[in-house]
């Protein structure tokens, strides 16, 4: 890998016109000292990449100094003949429609380090499709492999038996598969990686990790389970021994709570649980397990109104009180969230990141801890967002920031004893308001029109006598004579 990186980063260059696979097809770089090369074809010189003297140099008989191999868009449909001899520490083969992989493709690329063979069309990978080398004894494993993408396939399963020449594989990527359901053979197969440390299956369709999966990898520390219809966090997990990141964005909780939240994982350092389209509350314990948190990140989850302050606090039932994980990075942005407990982590001070922006954010007294205390810290940390976060609410405060409010040392008012809010009432207290003003002299010219009888509709509703005289009289012709 160390070489690999080399090859992108080292600035001495000289013309690419030694090797055959730098053709008008592919472009090459060189490097001036090693000449180790790095190669991208995206145009089809599949029939190239086939011949032996595309990779052994015929007047020494030793290999090209090929080192990073990008093959793209070279429609293989199926890996049928064997990759010759070569240095080759990075091979990337994905899009190029490949549904099968003969067995020993890759038994000479014993330098190989990192394979891709992402969005191909494997859907049955045989368990010699990565064979190595044929001795006597035994079958000599892909030594130097500790890198292997699998994603964006059609795997449904994995024969139990695919990994037993890749025993020192450090990263698997079996992400964008259709498993559904980790069955014992896939099982099996991962299992069967004792130095394993990455493993991500994310967009696989599992509802959940099969009970004391994650036992045997003693050294896995990466887990990725995003965009999975999961819903409540695995047991499994608790039976991990080094994990310290995991990733669950894009998952299928609602309320995340101390029942179907997180086993004690005293290993684990970062969390994410981003982008869940339907999580709404973050309830109390359902994070308390996670004594060694360092890293939280709840971003961008647009239904999310409620974190509990005692999401991470740990109960001491012997002695009573608690304890909260060390977080020195902790970002909360793009929520709905408008109140933050200030004791959701216990050393605000600590944070080395901090983001709390895009929230509709209250700003009454229950917040004016943040203006105090929180916003000046947040400053030193980052400038810039401490001074986009802002008020949601009241209506009369939207247009303010939390640091405006920090600099004209604003105190926030406090609801009254019932909880109310008064703002809210505006526009109908501005309604009675109005119709107040325009009924009063509707009124006093409804008083005046009837003194002065200036329609006969008032006559008509008026039943006295003087009326009843009023209107007998009035019915008779003014020159009849009497």
């Amino acid at each position: 890998m160390r070489l690999a990186l080399l090859v992108f980063l080292l600035p001495c260059l000289i013309e690419a016109d030694k090797l055959p696979l730098c053709s008008d097809n592919c472009s090459c770089i060189f490097v001036n000292d090693t000449l180790v090369s790095r190669v991208t074809c995206t145009k089809d010189v599949k029939d190239l990449v086939m011949l032996n003297s595309t990779w052994i140099n015929p007047a020494t008989t030793k290999p090209y100094p090929y080192l990073a191999i990008t093959l793209t868009n070279q429609n293989f449909i199926e890996l049928n003949f064997t990759f010759p001899d070569s240095d080759v520490t990075y091979l990337n083969l994905a899009n190029n429609d490949i549904y099968r992989i003969r067995g020993g493709v890759f038994q000479d690329l014993q330098s190989m380090e990192v394979l891709i063979l992402s969005s191909n069309d494997l859907e049955l990978l045989s368990p010699d499709a990565f064979r190595g080398k044929y001795m006597p004894e035994r079958y000599e494993p892909l030594k130097s492999l500790v890198e292997l993408r699998l994603d964006h396939n059609r795997l449904h399963s994995l024969n139990m038996d695919i990994f037993e020449h890749t025993t020192d594989l450090e990263i698997l990527d079996l992400s964008y598969n259709p498993f559904k359901v980790l069955d014992p053979h896939t099982i099996m197969a991962i299992d069967s990686l004792p130095q394993l440390k990455e493993l991500y299956l994310g967009y696989t369709q599992i509802s959940t990790l099969p009970e004391l999966m994650l036992h045997t990898p003693l050294y896995l520390s990466i887990l990725d389970l995003s965009g999975n219809p999961i819903d409540k966090v695995p047991e499994t997990l608790a039976e991990s021994h080094n994990l310290t990141e995991l990733y669950l964005n894009d998952t299928s909780f609602v309320n995340m709570t101390k029942e179907n939240g997180f086993p004690d994982i005293p290993s684990l350092q970062v969390l994410h649980l981003c982008h869940m389209q339907h999580l709404e509350r973050i309830e109390k314990g359902a994070l308390s397990g996670l004594i060694n948190l360092y890293e939280l990140r709840i971003s961008d989850n647009i239904k999310l109104t409620h974190l509990d302050g005692d999401v991470l606090k740990n109960n001491d039932d012997v002695n009573g009180g608690g304890s909260w994980p060390m977080i020195r990075k902790l970002h909360l942005g793009n929520n709905k969230l408008s109140y933050l407990d200030s004791e959701v982590i216990a050393r605000w001070d600590q944070l080395i990141e901090l983001d709390i922006r895009a929230n509709p954010w209250t700003c009454e007294c229950e917040n004016q801890w943040i203006v105090d205390e929180l916003i000046p810290r947040y400053q030193k940390i980052d400038q810039v967002k401490a001074s986009q976060v802002r008020c949601g609410a009241p209506i009369e405060m939207v247009s303010y920031t939390l640091q405006e409010l920090k600099d004209r040392n604003y105190q926030m008012r406090c609801l009254d004893e019932y909880g109310a809010h008064p703002e809210k009432d505006a526009l109908l207290l501005v309604g009675i308001l109005a119709g107040v003003l325009i009924a009063i002299p509707l009124i006093l010219l409804g008083i005046y029109a009837y003194q002065k009888r200036w329609f006969g509709l008032f006559s008509m509703c008026d039943n006295s006598p003087a009326a009843y005289s009023r209107r007998y009289y009035n019915a008779t012709a003014k020159e009849e004579d009497f």
